[in-house]
């Protein structure tokens, strides 16, 4: 009999342990695609796929033909080797609603494609299902898992390599025409959640929830194919003193884009300044003895990876890492109340043209004291390597999730 090797066994660990949590999804549509690419690169196994639609069915098993393609939900959460469902229905109440009903009476944990829903009152819905069934549900915020943003996550979280955050930006602007799609931008609230419900995300994660959104949302009639909203800037404005400013649409067609997937983001605190793209590295700026020269050092993720399909496997593994492990997971979806409750500040304070109060909409589920979304959730988890990459990992030294090289930049 073959023992294996440590750093084997802890390279499984990683990649979410039992086989126990097998993967089954729910709704096949596109997305699903690097879904699964992402789960084959970090050894996330899927069992199991349903779909109404037999072409999506046919899809699946086209690039993953040990899986089974079963014709009913009934069926595939009767299928004994899914322990985890990886729900990418569309996010609409009528479709949503009873599709999570059925999961969490079946008992199975699940990741859930974001945004979570429509409305505050929807989501919130949605979570009591889960916590009335005592099921765990994750949202899947996969912007907060590219490898760039886990080595972002510690730097600033963890290592605090900007002491107390005061100001941050982040921009997305460029052109997000939709004339091509049945549904994109065809919903009555379209850019900020179907688009910036990312941005969110993050921000949830770094910072917690805001106390305050003031919001300037708007349409382009000239844009093809959006019907409602095409952009939405936000003023957020938190407990700690932390002034953010968040510019996004999908309307740009100037000469200076700055596309989705290549976000530019900045934070600023008393101890420096970091620049941080989503696949790139984290830049860290300080003054050199309080005067106006500057130094500057590169810090890289544990492994280098695109948002697409590096973000859905990282964001699979840390969910099985998370329930293998008893924790409760980042971006889980009671913590996703609160950018949900961030996205109905902004519509509301766009139609209204007034600031909204976080607490105005949240009610007694708002925490003043809440804090980031990083200190709820399974922050010491392992990120993995990818499969291909693990004979190399384990001649390196891994420290804190996140453990990055650090560069001097010139």
């Amino acid at each position: 009999m073959t023992t294996p090797s440590t750093a084997t066994q802890d390279a499984a660990a990683a990649r979410g342990g039992t086989p126990a949590l097998a993967i089954g999804q729910v709704g096949l549509g596109s997305i699903t695609v690097p879904h699964r690419q992402g789960y084959r690169l970090y050894g996330q196994p899927v069992v199991a796929g349903y779909d109404p639609d037999p072409a999506a069915r046919a899809r699946m098993l086209a690039d993953t033909p040990a899986a089974t393609a079963h014709e009913s939900l009934t069926d595939l959460l009767a299928d004994e080797r899914v322990g985890v469902v990886d729900l990418a229905t569309p996010h609409h109440r009528a479709t949503r609603l009873p599709v999570l009903e059925q999961i969490a009476a079946a008992g199975k944990p699940f990741l859930v494609q974001k945004p979570l829903a429509m409305s505050y009152a929807e989501a919130l819905e949605l979570v009591q299902v889960a916590e009335q069934a005592g099921v765990v549900g994750m949202v899947n915020q996969n912007m907060c898992f590219t490898p760039s943003a886990i080595a972002l996550e510690d730097a600033l979280l963890r290592r605090r390599v900007v002491g107390e955050p005061s100001y941050a930006q982040l921009v997305a602007q460029y052109q997000f025409d939709t004339d091509y799609h049945p549904w994109f931008g065809k919903d009555e609230r379209w850019w900020t959640a179907g688009l910036s419900i990312h941005h969110l995300g993050l921000l949830q994660l770094l910072f917690g929830p805001p106390l305050s959104v003031h919001a300037l949302t708007g349409h382009d009639v000239a844009q093809p194919g959006v019907t409602s909203d095409g952009w939405g800037h936000l003023a957020l404005r938190y407990p700690s003193g932390l002034q953010l400013v968040l510019v996004s649409t999908g309307t740009y067609y100037g000469t200076e884009p700055v596309r989705h997937g290549d976000e530019a983001v900045w934070v600023q605190g008393p101890d420096g300044l970091v620049d941080w793209r989503p696949e790139g590295d984290v830049v860290v700026s300080r003054r050199i003895d309080g005067g106006g020269d500057v130094e500057r050092r590169s810090i890289s993720p544990h492994t280098r990876g695109t948002w697409f399909p590096h973000a859905f496997g990282l964001t699979m593994a840390h969910f099985r890492q998370a329930l293998a492990a008893g924790q409760t997971p980042l971006c889980s979806v009671q913590d996703n109340l609160n950018v949900m409750a961030v996205l109905e500040a902004t519509y509301r304070s766009g139609a209204e043209h007034r600031v909204v109060e976080i607490p105005e909409v949240m009610g007694e589920r708002y925490d003043p004291d809440y804090g980031t979304g990083w200190a709820h959730g399974f922050n010491t988890w392992q990120p993995p390597h990818p499969v291909d990459d693990e004979a190399s990992a384990g001649a390196r030294v891994d420290a804190a999730p996140g453990a990055a090289v650090e560069e001097a930049v010139a």
